[in-house]
């Protein structure tokens, strides 16, 4: 029996992530203690009776063990657990979705908080030389739901001629058109007819795909920006008919809510008894015998060590840093990598030598003449708690995204290689809660920060990962090579070029008088003339924009076959980014989310 929402309960305290510890919200204290009590004692956000429970205890054995809960592993599992005949482990080392994550506005807010967060870093390089010797960040889920609990949420299928690409490279059988059938099975999208067509979009998959519920002035006044400057309005990038242009996008979300692909795909023990979770467990390795995978070993909440087993197949989907990490400390890997280690070798594979990510450039900008006053207050948390609307339902100006070509793109392919994204105005924090609450003491000099974002989607340099201990907790290493290959650079200045013709729009002067920021770029414009050549790579190189689309490291001709088996191992699948030989020209959730929906055919038509 199901029980309502007042039977669950909705306590004002629950264990979980504070959003008081974000990075983002350091040093709030009052109001966001309070507002995260208001929002975990509201139901329908809180939803307590849908949401899964980590198991206590598990059995020996299962038919089919998956490692991971992100946007692949939640859709892995529960479409497994839908044939009754199949018993399903889903393991993964994080913990519960904290609810303040459902937010929208809130959405780079748990990033950094290493509770639901990897917190990876890669080895410093010429790129994000703004983080000093740190590395470029690279959020990463750590959290039932993985990293579409992080993400921005717009959903982009990418284009036809990204899985041509793979089809050359090896992945027999992946063409648009053989993918199109599994992006329909995911997609749910509830604004068919109204905004985009059927034709290109389906109704009938779990995940709510839709406009978000609130816009705002300033998401208006950059289209009309965009518009006059010369480039397109488009109502759906999914149009194949439309590939290039700027619109509001199509999210992930509903009823004013962020939906992970756990929340849509993973049911409660009392709906699916087939499906156990354990939430905390870090698997470490897979155990393989006789060239077979027979289980996993991971270590649980408590730091014990644990192994359970799987009668039919073991399905890594923990994302394309995490997965290749897992294989290497099985024993899965370039030889040379394992044996300075002394693990030994049960597949000489290129695990980790193909990593590739979008990468591009930010550029900060002040409009003075808006006041920096904080978006968020008691006004807006009301509206929101109320009936899940206003600016607190949104991601503000990052819904707007642009795709367009580079100098070096071929238009007759429809595969635009630019991508453009756009930050600030958020309803993310505040100190008071008062109406009109300001930042800085100096923001009536200072004006409103945003950024403006402009990234590489075709990327040629390509980099990898690879082990710096033998110890499994211990991270790996990550060297993206960002821009080793020259024209990733010319790429990346194309997109500035189109950020200066944006910038430079009437609208955006008139409206906001809209400056570069000094504290961003002087460290440029010493040296180079704002928006020269030599200033763009400066800029590009010091505030590089590594973004979160990692992908390659075990792909599909190198690593697995295209069913997704690992060659050379019996039993044992990677369904995950990982897998993707070269990157969709998008945000990658809605394709990696079609990879699991193919990988689970495939097991399921095997065990059929």
């Amino acid at each position: 029996m199901i029980l309502a929402p007042e039977e669950c309960g909705c306590p004002l305290i629950e264990e979980g992530v504070s959003i008081e510890n974000s990075p983002i919200c350091s040093g709030t204290l009052l109001f966001m203690v309070l507002l995260e009590g208001y929002i975990r004692g509201r139901c329908k956000i809180a939803t307590p009776c849908a949401n899964v429970r980590s198991a206590e205890q598990l059995d020996a054995r299962y038919d089919f063990i998956v490692v991971g809960s992100g946007p692949a592993g939640a859709i892995v599992a529960g479409r497994l657990s839908e044939d009754k005949n199949f018993n399903v482990l889903l393991l993964e080392a994080g913990g519960q979705e904290p609810t303040g994550a459902r937010i929208p506005s809130f959405y780079r807010a748990f990033w950094s908080n290493k509770e639901v967060d990897w917190d990876y870093r890669t080895e410093p390089d010429n790129y994000c030389l703004d983080q000093g010797d740190k590395g470029c960040p690279w959020p990463r889920g750590k959290v039932l739901g993985g990293s579409s609990l992080l993400n921005g949420m717009m959903y982009h299928r990418g284009h036809a001629a990204d899985y041509d690409d793979w089809v050359k490279l090896g992945a027999e059988g992946w063409s648009w058109e053989e993918n199109l059938p599994y992006f329909d099975m995911t997609e749910g999208n509830k604004e068919i007819g109204t905004i985009v067509s059927q034709k290109h979009h389906s109704s009938s998959g779990p995940l709510p795909v839709q406009r978000f519920r609130y816009q705002g002035p300033a998401v208006y006044k950059l289209l009309d920006a965009l518009n006059e400057t010369g480039f397109s309005i488009i109502a759906d990038m999914n149009d194949p008919e439309t590939p290039d242009g700027f619109t509001i996008a199509q999210a992930f979300n509903d009823n004013g809510q962020r939906y992970t692909t756990a929340r849509a795909y993973l049911k409660p023990k009392s709906e699916r008894p087939n499906l156990t979770v354990k939430l905390g467990a870090h698997v470490t390795r897979v155990i393989v015998t006789d060239d077979t995978a027979t289980g996993v070993e991971f270590i649980d909440s408590d730091g014990n060590s644990n192994i359970v087993y799987a009668s039919r197949e073991v399905i890594l989907s923990a994302g394309a840093l995490n997965t290749p990490h897992i294989l290497l400390h099985s024993g899965i890997g370039p030889r040379e990598t394992l044996e300075k280690y002394n693990i030994p070798v049960k597949a000489d594979l290129p695990v980790g030598l193909n990593l590739q990510n979008h990468v591009g450039v930010t550029v900060s900008f002040i409009l003075p003449k808006l006041n920096d006053t904080r978006v968020l207050d008691w006004s807006t948390l009301a509206t929101y708690l109320l009936n899940q609307e206003g600016p607190m339902a949104s991601t503000s100006i990052t819904q707007v995204t642009g795709l367009l070509y580079s100098s070096l793109a071929d238009k007759r392919k429809k595969q635009p290689d630019l991508q453009f994204f756009f930050n600030g105005m958020y309803a993310e924090c505040s100190k008071t809660g008062f109406v009109g609450e300001t930042i800085d003491s100096d923001c009536q000099e200072r004006g409103t920060n945003i950024t403006a974002n402009a990234v590489a989607l075709l990327p040629k340099s390509k980099g990898y990962l690879t082990l710096q201990s033998s110890d499994p907790l211990v991270s790996p290493l990550f060297y993206p090579n960002f821009f080793s290959h020259p024209d990733d650079m010319i790429v990346a200045k194309d997109g500035l070029r189109y950020l200066k013709k944006i910038s430079e729009s009437k609208i955006l002067e008139s409206e906001y008088g809209i400056e570069l920021d000094p504290e961003a770029t002087d460290e440029c414009s010493e040296t180079s003339e704002d928006w020269s050549d030599d200033w763009m790579e400066c800029m590009i190189r010091l505030h590089t924009d590594a973004q979160n689309h990692q992908l390659g490291t075990t792909a599909i001709g190198l690593v697995v076959d295209p069913q997704l088996k690992v060659y050379g191992i019996e039993g044992l699948r990677v369904i995950d980014a990982s897998v993707m030989p070269s990157q969709p020209t998008g945000n990658p959730q809605a394709a990696i989310m079609m990879v699991a929906e193919r990988g689970a055919a495939f097991i399921k038509d095997t065990h059929s």
